[in-house]
C-alpha cells in the first residue's frame, strides 16, 4: 500500500509531532492526536480555543509579552512550553503561512516537537562543569581545559600559566558573619576575578575559597607577575558583607607550563606549593617558583 493511499490526515495523526492549525485570531481549528494527548483534551473542546492558553513562549519580554509574535515570518522557530494536565513540556514551535488559491493568508500550521530530554540533558551538562554558586567553570571543567592547553602547547611548543589563588582568613568571614556572608564574597571576588583576565584565559572555582586560573599563552614569569599583581589589586580591598565592611586579600602562587611541569597534575601542585609559601610569609601576595622545590624567583 502506499503511504498516499491513508490520507494526509491519517498521517498527521500518526506522527510523534504536535500538529495544530489556528485561524489569523490565533484561535485553534485543528489539532492532532499527539497535541491533544501533551495538553490533555479532547479535540472538540479546544475548536475556538486560542492556542495561548496552552502553549506559550519561553522567553517572554519585561511585561510578559512574547520576544518573537506569532506567525512572525522573520521568527518562524522559537522555543515554548506546553502547560498540560500532568506536566510542563519544553517545545521547538516551528510555524507556517498557509495561503488561499488567490494567496491570501488564511491560517497558520505549527509543528511543535518535545526537546524537554534536550533540556534535561543541558541542565546536567551544566550542574556538571559548572559552579552553581558562582556560575564560573568548576574543576571538571578546568582540568579539561588545562588537558586541552598541554595538547595544544605540545603541539605548538607553546606555554601558559597556572594561578592557584586562595581567600586569606576566609574561615573567618565564615565563623564571624555566617555562610551566607561567606557564599556573597565568593559570588564578588569570582565576578573580579572574570573581569580582570582576558577573554582567552579560563578561571574556575576549585573548591571551598580556592580558585584556579589558566593564563593562555603567558610563559614569561614577569609578565605572570603583571598579571598576578593586577588580580590582587582587583580583588583586594573592602568588601560590603552581611552590612559589614570587611577588608579581603588573596594569595596566589603560579606555575608554568612547560617549564615547572608536562602534566596537568604537577602543574597544579606547584602552583599549590607557591600559595602555601605566600601563606607562610604573611599572605597577600604571590610567588612564582622557577622550578619544582627550588627557589622563589620572584615574591611579592
Amino acid at each position: 500500500m502506499s503511504w498516499r493511499e491513508h490520507g494526509f490526515s491519517k498521517v498527521i495523526e500518526q506522527i510523534p509531532l504536535g500538529v495544530a492549525v489556528t485561524r489569523l485570531d490565533g484561535t485553534l481549528e485543528y489539532a492532532n492526536a499527539y497535541l491533544l494527548k501533551l495538553i490533555g483534551a479532547r479535540g472538540e473542546e479546544l475548536v475556538g480555543a486560542p492556542l495561548s492558553r496552552f502553549v506559550r513562549p519561553a522567553v517572554v519580554g519585561p511585561h510578559g509579552e512574547p520576544r518573537d509574535p506569532l506567525g512572525a515570518a522573520q521568527n518562524p522557530r522559537r522555543e515554548v512550553r506546553i502547560f498540560g494536565s500532568e506536566e510542563t513540556l519544553d517545545m521547538l514551535e516551528s510555524v507556517y503561512p498557509v495561503h488561499d488559491s488567490a494567496g491570501a493568508l488564511t491560517h497558520f500550521i505549527h509543528l511543535l516537537q518535545d526537546i524537554s530530554a534536550h533540556k534535561q540533558v543541558g541542565v546536567l551538562s551544566a550542574l556538571a562543569f559548572y559552579d552553581s554558586l558562582t556560575g564560573l567553570p568548576n574543576r571538571n571543567l578546568l582540568k579539561d581545559r588545562l588537558e586541552r592547553a598541554v595538547a595544544a602547547a605540545k603541539r605548538n611548543r607553546g606555554a601558559f600559566a597556572v594561578l592557584y589563588m586562595d581567600i586569606d582568613h576566609f574561615k573567618r568571614i565564615n565563623d564571624e558573619l555566617g555562610h551566607e556572608a561567606g557564599d556573597e564574597l565568593l559570588r564578588q571576588i569570582a565576578v573580579r576575578l572574570r573581569q580582570s583576565l582576558r577573554a582567552s584565559d579560563s578561571i574556575a572555582r576549585w573548591g571551598g575559597d580556592e580558585f584556579v586560573a589558566l593564563l593562555d599563552g603567558i610563559g614569561d614569569p614577569q609578565f605572570a607577575g603583571c598579571v598576578t599583581r593586577k588580580l590582587l589589586a582587583a580583588c583586594s580591598g573592602p568588601y560590603l558583607l552581611g552590612g559589614v565592611s570587611r577588608r579581603i586579600t588573596l594569595s596566589i602562587g603560579v606555575s608554568f607550563y612547560p617549564r615547572d611541569a608536562q602534566d596537568v597534575t604537577t602543574l597544579l601542585d606547584c602552583a599549590d606549593q607557591a600559595m602555601y609559601a605566600v601563606k607562610a610569609r604573611g599572605r597577600n601576595g604571590y610567588h612564582v617558583l622557577e622550578e619544582p622545590g627550588g627557589r622563589y624567583l620572584i615574591t611579592a
